[in-house]
């Protein structure tokens, strides 16, 4: 069977994000892969399957001078407790299973951070890739885009934004694991609404579970649900005529969802003596204060200054026609929400990351006004279409160079300033006075507000 050009593009973005893994070879690196935010997203499988210790009683598990797998945090009593929830441990875990089988009947140390673990959490990334975007060209394909916008589509998202740097670069992070779960949400939404059947009832609920269990504040996706198909006050009259004809339906998602978080309120239950445990006691959302036109446009870790590419999609918010207009809403209303509530929080630039990395998951939905734009170009003449695809294959380089460059650190993971960003243009390696230029931030007063 011949393959559709859609799938070609989703091999191409999944083997070119294999190529960067392969090329780096982070996973023979001691402090590379479990890292950051990783540290805390992977203790679950480690401590509970190889050490026994899921509530992590003992004094630390140090495997050199500077470098500690587990990073909890303490209660007000004392007890060590997993600082983030427990979504993507579960997404981590087939591949887990599997790097541990392989060390058992190898040489390899059965110890949470030998190779094999390193090297199938880098697969998992590529595998959830894989799978979202598959998603997203069902969801395309449901709204009859043609194949050919719809391969577009994927590999201008795929290779042109900071979804390619967290598949393979900072992978694996859990940015592109959501993007996956966001991708199957939005299809099953649409199915849902066509055919409410009891599968596709319990898959939303798990869904959002999972969702929300990776990331709390990403259980606003759930407006896009709520508001699908909606464009009038007479639309959404009828929604809430439609809700209450569907409420047993509506419960049993709520069931679903619920199971999804029953063994994180055991684990928060046993670890700290409470079913809900906030586990980031000095960190906070802003909301009086977001950082917006910073989040968006500023050089330290502006959105369209390090991911171009999304301006087209922005842009096509405004293309959506016939019964693409019935979802304008709740893109429209998702996308502020979501912009809102992510630049708000203390730590706007999100660490050290390459980019805006709050945002991707947002890809998913961000798809559909994407392709939108695309078939709206190639309605134009022939030199639209010319700038319109000079300007995307310029992003893409932009966005693999300055991939290299995060990694080759003359892309500063949190410091960049306009200055430097023009200085450091084009050049992988670090100009002589690059620390002259680097804006540095006092996070413990970010956590205070003063942001």
């Amino acid at each position: 069977m011949k393959l559709k050009l859609s799938s070609v593009a989703i091999l191409i973005v999944v083997l070119a994000c294999l190529t960067i893994d392969m090329g780096f070879k982070n996973w023979e690196k001691q402090q590379r892969v479990i890292e950051w935010d990783i540290h805390s997203y992977y203790a679950y499988l480690p401590a509970g399957w190889i050490y026994k210790d899921i509530h992590l009683t003992k004094s630390d598990y140090r495997f050199d001078e500077h470098y500690w797998l587990f990073w909890p945090n303490q209660t007000k009593e004392g007890k060590n407790v997993i600082k983030t929830t427990m979504g993507m441990a579960i997404l981590y875990a087939p591949f887990f299973v599997v790097a541990h089988t392989i060390t058992n009947l190898s040489y390899y140390p059965e110890n949470g951070i030998s190779e094999p673990y390193k090297f199938l959490l880098l697969m998992s990334t590529l595998f959830y890739l894989f799978v979202g975007l598959d998603f997203l060209k069902k969801i395309l394909g449901h709204y009859k885009f043609s194949d050919l916008h719809t391969s577009v589509t994927i590999l201008l998202i795929g290779l042109g934004t900071n979804l390619t740097a967290y598949a393979s670069q900072s992978a694996p992070m859990s940015h592109v694991y959501s993007f996956c779960l966001f991708a199957a949400f939005i299809y099953y939404t649409i199915k849902w609404y066509e055919f409410q059947t009891l599968k596709n009832t319990l898959i939303i609920g798990f869904l959002i579970g999972l969702i929300s269990l990776i990331r709390p504040s990403n259980i606003i996706i759930m407006l896009f649900f709520a508001l699908y198909n909606i464009s009038s006050l007479y639309d959404f009259k009828e929604r809430i005529l439609f809700f209450k004809k569907t409420f047993p339906l509506l419960l049993l998602m709520l069931f679903a969802f619920v199971i999804v978080w029953i063994p994180q309120l055991i684990y928060w239950k046993i670890s700290s003596g409470s079913y809900f445990y906030y586990s980031y006691p000095d960190e906070r959302f802003f909301f009086n204060d977001p950082k917006i036109m910073k989040g968006l446009f500023g050089f330290r870790k502006g959105w369209l200054i390090y991911t171009p590419m999304m301006a087209f999609a922005l842009a096509g918010i405004f293309a959506l026609k016939g019964i693409l207009k019935k979802i304008r809403l709740p893109i429209v209303l998702f996308l502020i929400v979501n912009i809102y509530i992510t630049f708000s929080w203390w730590c706007w630039w999100y660490g050290g990351s390459f980019g805006q990395r709050g945002l991707i998951e947002s890809y998913a939905l961000l798809a559909i006004p994407f392709a939108s734009f695309v078939k709206y170009v190639s309605e134009k003449r022939w030199y639209y279409n010319a700038v319109f695809y000079c300007t995307a294959l310029f992003f893409i380089w932009l966005n693999l160079f300055q991939t290299l460059q995060f990694e080759n650190m003359s892309l500063h993971y949190d410091g960049m300033t306009r200055v430097l960003y023009f200085k450091q243009f084009g050049k992988l390696d670090k100009i002589d006075d690059f620390a002259s230029y680097v804006s540095s931030l006092d996070y413990e007063e970010a956590k205070k507000g003063k942001r």
